[in-house]
């Protein structure tokens, strides 16, 4: 089966439904979504840190960033062995 896309927007507005105290329970009930579905966007939307500038970081930011330098750096040593 194929898994269903949300919306940026949905998933945001799941999330500070959940961040005003609403459980993920009742949260997934109401839109017909599965509580992990609900709390691995919660997740990803934590806020875990902040930047050189000062801007807040999420996990799911984090995450790409961890990617993007681990990409960079076999980018580095493929230049280097070369």
């Amino acid at each position: 089966m194929k898994a269903k896309r949300y919306s940026t927007e949905f998933k945001s507005s799941i999330v500070t439904l959940y961040n005003e105290g609403r459980s993920a329970n009742s949260l997934a009930n109401e839109y017909h979504l599965a509580v992990q579905t609900v709390t691995g966007w919660v997740k990803k939307a934590q806020i875990i840190g902040t930047d050189v500038t000062g801007k807040p970081v999420t996990r799911a930011e984090f995450n790409a960033m961890q990617k993007e330098v681990a990409r960079l750096l076999v980018d580095f040593y493929s230049l280097v062995v070369n």
